[in-house]
């Protein structure tokens, strides 16, 4: 699933790959995934190394109606809203994928909100 995460990255292609790489944005995306299959809330940390070394704080509300907010650096702070919840597991075709892909594209829509 990591491969096929990966790839649909490339294929949007995700605004957050001018920070960080396919396989760092898909990692951080399933890592989050599992947190969320135990909880409905997961809160964390994009850090982009090198230079300069950014530090993105991001929290995941996965209710229904749910959100993905991203702050950065300086404070500022991007949300993304759902009608339904950022990452699911109940598509009846693809099950958890589908989930993992709008999670991903939450996740990427708030840093880009926060940003512009």
């Amino acid at each position: 699933m990591h491969l096929d995460l990966v790839t649909f990255i490339n294929d949007e292609p995700l605004d957050m790959l001018d920070e960080f790489t396919d396989e760092e944005i898909a990692s951080e995306v399933i890592s989050i995934a599992r947190r969320l299959m135990h909880r409905d809330f997961c809160n964390g940390h994009l850090t982009k190394k090198g230079h300069p070394m950014k530090d993105y704080i991001y929290s995941i509300n996965n209710k229904y109606k749910g959100f993905v907010s991203v702050t950065n650096d300086d404070g500022e702070t991007g949300v993304s809203r759902t009608e339904y919840k950022p990452f699911y597991t109940d598509d009846p075709e693809d099950g958890a994928f589908v989930g993992l892909c709008s999670l991903a594209s939450m996740l990427n829509e708030a840093w880009y909100h926060c940003n512009n």
